[in-house]
């Protein structure tokens, strides 16, 4: 077999495998983690059961990578997002901080993301789900973690504050969750405010400081 042969087979298995992970978290989406099953996957992949086999061993081999797809895509897109806007000309809008808040919910608000969160419901009842999910999850929260720090350096200096933005962070999570059975939208507005308030009161505005700088007095 020739060096281009191997490329095509490898791009051949990196394709339906992505085919396969897009259909799995379309049908957590559509159907719910009982009726996703491998054939209902391979059904909207349109790859044949041996083919799912050949990547993934178990259904929940199969939904922990495409977990761990859809949080390592999620991270990218919220990087983007948040580069965007503190960038923007001639200033951003909003401290980093405040920036941050809103695309963490924009990104918890997503149908993709909150299927996956409910996969955490079914897990302590399904052994072999849980097993799979954990190596996933305590990746996507030190990933997570990593990115918080960087975009907000203070983070890195006090733990009493990266344990702040923890809670926040999850109260949040939690609230989106709840949209799936009830929306209030007034009710998020001020909450999220609060969150905002209480974010800018401990850690600032998020913006970097400079050795040497001057403040009004």
């Amino acid at each position: 077999m020739t060096v281009a042969d191997r490329r095509t087979q490898a791009e051949r298995r990196s394709s339906t495998r992505a085919r396969l992970l897009s259909a799995t978290i379309e049908s957590l989406v559509e159907a719910g983690y009982t009726r996703t099953t491998t054939t209902e996957v391979t059904r909207r992949a349109g790859v044949s059961q041996g083919a799912l086999f050949k990547h993934f061993a178990t259904k929940s081999a199969l939904v922990a990578a495409a977990a761990e797809q859809l949080f390592a895509d999620l991270i990218a897109d919220f990087d983007g997002a948040f580069e965007r806007s503190t960038q923007a000309s001639p200033a951003p809008a909003s401290p980093p901080v405040i920036v941050a808040l809103h695309r963490l919910w924009e990104v918890f608000c997503t149908p993709a993301l909150q299927a996956v969160y409910r996969l955490y419901v079914e897990a302590p009842v399904d052994a072999e789900l849980r097993a799979a999910l954990v190596p996933v999850v305590r990746k996507h929260e030190a990933n997570v973690q990593a990115r918080a720090r960087d975009l907000l350096p203070q983070l890195a200096t006090s733990p009493a504050h990266e344990a702040l933005f923890g809670a926040v962070m999850f109260a949040m999570q939690g609230m989106a969750v709840q949209r799936s059975v009830h929306l209030d939208a007034a009710k998020e507005a001020r909450i999220l405010e609060q969150f905002e308030s209480l974010a800018v009161t401990f850690l600032g505005d998020g913006r970097p400081t400079h050795a040497g700088a001057t403040t009004d007095a």
